[in-house]
C-alpha cells in the first residue's frame, strides 16, 4: 500500500507500508541509502511480513518518488522531522505495538545520530554498513571545504563516485542496480556536509545511546568502512556487533542474505520477548498495587 508523508516545508515524501495481518507483531520503519529507494527493499519487507512483522519507509528527500533535487538534502533535520513523523503514523496506524527502526549506509549513519540525540520510543534499532568512516576516506582538506561551501552553495550536486560492483556479490543485483530509473549517483554539498557531521556527532556521542541495537558490517565494505561501526559498538552501551567475513556494502542483498535475515531475526525476536516480558511484570506490579 502507498505510504506518503509531508514535511513542514510541503515536501513530499512517498513510500509504502506493509502490513501481515492482525497477527502483527511489530513494525519496522526502514531508513534507505543515498542514491537508492525504498522500493529496493520490497523483498525485505515481504520476510519481515512472512515473521508477522509490518514494514514502513519513504524515499529520502530528492530521492526515488519523493520530491527534491536529486541527490540533495538542504538539512539533517527533515531527516529528523522525517523519522519523527514517520514513528507518529505507524503508532497511530498500529497502537501498541512495537517499533523497531531500521538504517542502511546514510540512512545507517542518520539512524544513529538520530537515536543519542533523540531517544524515541522505539525497542530496538537495527543498523547496517552505516556511513561513519568511509572505505575510501575523503582528506580533511576537502570535507573543510566542503563545509565553506556549501553555505554558498548548498543545492551543488557532484558525483557519490559509487562503484556499483562493491554494493554485492551478486552480480544479479549490480546489473538491477544500475538499470534502475528510479536510482542516482548525486550527492549535494550540504547533504554530504551533513553526513559528515552526523557521522561524527554519532561517534563521539555513542555513550549516549538508551535503546538496544545491532550494527551489523560486511569486513569487505568498500563503501562504508566497518571500523566506523567498530568504533561506535566500542562506546556504545547495549550495542551488539556483527561482522559478516567477505561481506560487500549490502548486506540484505548478498548471496548469504538469508543468514543475515535469520540472524537479525533472532535478535529481533529477543527484543520482542524481552518486551512482553517488561509489559507483564509491569502489569503485574500495577495489579499488586
Amino acid at each position: 500500500m502507498e505510504f506518503n508523508i509531508k514535511l513542514g516545508n510541503g515536501q513530499v515524501l512517498r513510500g509504502f507500508i506493509r502490513s501481515p495481518g492482525d497477527h502483527i507483531r511489530a513494525v519496522v520503519i526502514l531508513v534507505h541509502g543515498l542514491g537508492e529507494h525504498i522500493r529496493r527493499y520490497d523483498a525485505w519487507a515481504q520476510k519481515f511480513n512472512s515473521e508477522g512483522i509490518g514494514f514502513a519507509g519513504v524515499d529520502l528527500p530528492g530521492h526515488g518518488l519523493s520530491e527534491g533535487k536529486r541527490g540533495h538534502i538542504r538539512s539533517y533535520s527533515l531527516l529528523d522531522e522525517m523519522t519523527g513523523i514517520l514513528i507518529n503514523e505507524c503508532m497511530k496506524t498500529f497502537p501498541e505495538i512495537p517499533i523497531l527502526l531500521y538504517g542502511h549506509s546514510l540512512g545507517g549513519g542518520m539512524l544513529l545520530s538520530y537515536l543519542v540525540r533523540k531517544n524515541p520510543k522505539v525497542i530496538g534499532a537495527i543498523v547496517t554498513s552505516p556511513w561513519l568512516r568511509l572505505s575510501f576516506g575523503p582528506d580533511k582538506s576537502k570535507v573543510k571545504f566542503a563545509g565553506l561551501l556549501k553555505n554558498i552553495f548548498p543545492a551543488m550536486v557532484k558525483s557519490s563516485d559509487l562503484v556499483v560492483e562493491h554494493i554485492s556479490h551478486d552480480r544479479e543485483v549490480a546489473e538491477k542496480y544500475k538499470n534502475d530509473p528510479g536510482i542516482h549517483g548525486k550527492i549535494s554539498l550540504s547533504l554530504f556536509h551533513g553526513a559528515m557531521s552526523a557521522a561524527d556527532y554519532a561517534l563521539e556521542n555513542a555513550g549516549k545511546l538508551k535503546i538496544p541495537l545491532l550494527i551489523m558490517h560486511g569486513s569487505d565494505d568498500q563503501i562504508c568502512s566497518p571500523d566506523g561501526s567498530r568504533e561506535f559498538v566500542s562506546k556504545a552501551p547495549g550495542a551488539e556487533l556483527k561482522i559478516w567475513e567477505g561481506g560487500y556494502h549490502e548486506l540484505h542483498n548478498e548471496p548469504f542474505r538469508e543468514e543475515v535475515f535469520a540472524y537479525l531475526m533472532e535478535w529481533v525476536n529477543l527484543k520482542l520477548a524481552n518486551q512482553i516480558n517488561h509489559t507483564r511484570k509491569w502489569n503485574s506490579e500495577q495489579h499488586s498495587a
